[in-house]
């Protein structure tokens, strides 16, 4: 005997008949063993059963109840169903118990000694378990009873196990020839005597399905949706090419920007300029390497003699305070004015000359600190009195170097400043007028006299001096309208104005030589340029009258214009084979041609 596919499914005691028919009709194999746990309220409904079997026929599936409760087995042999005691035990439809229920349950009333009563409906007691029926009827006070007659049980016929040693592969339904008729009956083969049930019983729809198919519906309706309208509205674009006879007229007008200017004057080309100016700060520090002595100044005093040769021999005039007194390279100021006596004594080396003697020795004070002013003054010079000599002395200095900076020092970091890199701060400036929605006049871009400073002045004290340097760059910006005004008030002059319009003004390719640039104040330039010309079109009009045209409608409509010598219309998508009906989807292109 082959084994048979199955699959086994555990039923909780919680679940619904909904959730077992679910679980069944989910089931891959043609058998299914419903292994039920005890007290299986859900399948002691008639009609619980009757949508099982139901279910399990639509399915094509045979079910197998696995339980062991007899209360169970009337129900499952009334509805036809297979029950085994385990996984291994061959399955079976049980045999109607009511002819064998019924004489034991007179038998037990019999015992008891009551009566039996009329209204006892057996068919009913047929559906109840045998205990429970004998419990029901005997006296509690009374010991009980032995049964006449032993309780039928439904004893499984033993069936060979199948040699595969898989647990769940026990349960065999098949129909083979020579099967003893004690043997359980085939599932091929339902019981000649049960009627086919009338009652097809609820049918319980699947909700979960049914919204998930809604759901799903709805959104490819929607996609549908967008896509249509973007497919038809918002992707399709057509450009225009239209050629025509054209020529080039050149210009080559003066302009003076003016950043005072508050309107355009053609008369005078003067052009409303803005001014944009950025600052670019560049620096060096260098190590300082002047010293200075910051210890304390040496003071003292001197006593002064001048010599005067004939033939006054009249004393010099007083030494005022404040003169510098110098010998050895040390430099004292005077404290006090110095006046000579008025009589003086002859020169013994030389007749004509007399000396003369200050009244008063004069106090001195270095003019630096430091330990080298200390010491004797000998035949030191006065300072503007070029026959006056000092004599005497002078202690106190003391030592105290520091570094201090120097000319030198500055020089030397100015020389290493290096200038900014103009270019990025040409096109920084340009960039900045373009973003403010003017046109810039490359060609004004002015860089100003630099701007140095230094961190610390020739003789401060400092180990280090720090030079910046700062310089102010400019560019001049006018109007787009402006400049495009003065071109076209420039070729107006050349042209016919009835029959030809400017296709294209040239700015693009435009030269601009400075003549005067004063930075902030204006430039004045020279602007050359060369404008294309030809017939006149007019763009937006153009647009409107092709929205929604075919192409050979397009071209008879363009082809119409004086000066025009061909049109070509292009669409995208491929799918696209008119022009769209919105002029901000048209694209409209002159081409030139001599």
């Amino acid at each position: 005997m082959a084994a048979t596919n199955k699959d086994t499914i555990y039923v909780d005691i919680d679940d619904e008949i909904t959730s077992i028919i679910d679980k069944v009709n989910g089931a891959q194999a043609p058998i299914v063993a419903l292994v039920l746990p005890k007290r299986a309220t859900m399948l002691q409904s008639s009609v619980n059963m009757k949508l099982l079997k139901k279910a399990s026929d639509s399915a094509k599936k045979r079910v197998v109840l696995i339980t062991s409760e007899a209360g169970l087995l009337p129900l499952a042999s009334s509805i036809g169903l297979y029950v085994a005691r385990t996984l291994q035990t061959k399955p079976e439809i049980p045999a109607a118990l009511s002819s064998n229920i019924e004489p034991e349950i007179e038998d037990i009333v019999a015992d008891s000694g009551e009566p039996m009563k009329d209204d006892f409906d057996t068919k009913k007691a047929a559906d109840q378990p045998v205990g429970e029926l004998a419990a029901d009827k005997k006296d509690a006070s009374e010991p009980p009873q032995p049964p006449k007659k032993a309780k039928p049980e439904l004893t499984p016929i033993p069936i060979p196990r199948a040699t595969d040693t898989s647990e769940d592969e026990a349960i065999e339904l098949d129909n083979e020839e020579g099967t003893d008729e004690s043997e359980a009956v085939p599932l091929e083969d339902e019981p000649k005597t049960k009627k086919k049930s009338k009652d097809k019983g609820p049918k319980v729809p699947n909700f979960e399905r049914f919204r998930l198919r809604l759901i799903l519906t709805a959104l490819l309706l929607i996609i549908l949706i967008v896509g249509f309208v973007i497919a038809n509205s918002i992707l399709p674009k057509a450009t225009v090419d239209i050629a025509t006879k054209t020529s080039g007229i050149s210009i080559n007008p003066t302009l003076n920007l003016s950043p005072g200017a508050k309107a355009l004057d053609l008369t005078q080309m003067t052009l409303p300029a803005t001014v944009q100016s950025t600052q670019k700060t560049s620096s060096q520090q260098v190590n300082t390497t002047g010293q200075q002595n910051n210890g304390n100044v040496a003071t003292g005093s001197v006593t002064m003699t001048t010599q005067e040769c004939g033939p006054s021999f009249s004393p010099p005039p007083p030494v005022p305070s404040g003169v510098g007194v110098s010998s050895g390279g040390h430099t004292y100021i005077t404290q006090q004015s110095t006046s000579f006596s008025k009589f003086g004594t002859p020169d013994n080396t030389n007749p004509n000359c007399i000396d003369f003697s200050a009244n008063n020795s004069t106090n001195i004070t270095a003019q630096n600190g430091g330990s080298a002013f200390n010491g004797t003054i000998n035949n030191a010079s006065v300072s503007g009195y070029s026959n006056v000599t000092a004599n005497g002395s002078a202690s106190g200095g003391t030592d105290s170097v520091v570094q201090v900076v120097t000319q030198t020092d500055i020089n030397n970091a100015t020389q290493k400043l290096t200038a900014p890199d103009t270019s990025a701060v040409k096109t920084a400036l340009e960039t900045s007028l373009q973003q403010a929605g003017l046109y810039p006049v490359v060609a004004t871009f002015n860089a100003g006299t630099p701007q140095i400073s230094q961190s610390a002045n020739v003789g401060d004290q400092a180990t280090t001096v720090t030079v910046t340097q700062t310089t102010t760059y400019t560019m001049l910006g006018v109007s787009q309208n402006d400049i495009n005004s003065v071109i076209s008030s420039q070729v107006d002059q050349q042209i016919k104005t009835s029959e030809q319009g400017i296709i294209d003004n040239g700015l693009g390719s435009a030269t601009f030589n400075v003549i005067s640039n004063s930075g902030s104040s204006g430039a004045q330039v020279a602007m050359q340029l060369t404008a294309t010309v030809g017939p006149k079109l007019n763009i937006t009009s153009i647009k409107q009258q092709i929205a929604g045209k075919k192409t050979g409608d397009v071209e008879s409509a363009i082809n119409a214009i004086p000066g025009v010598t061909g049109v070509t219309v292009h669409y995208s998508p491929f799918w696209v084979s008119s022009v769209p009906k919105s002029t901000a989807k048209i694209t409209v292109l002159i081409q030139k041609s001599s």
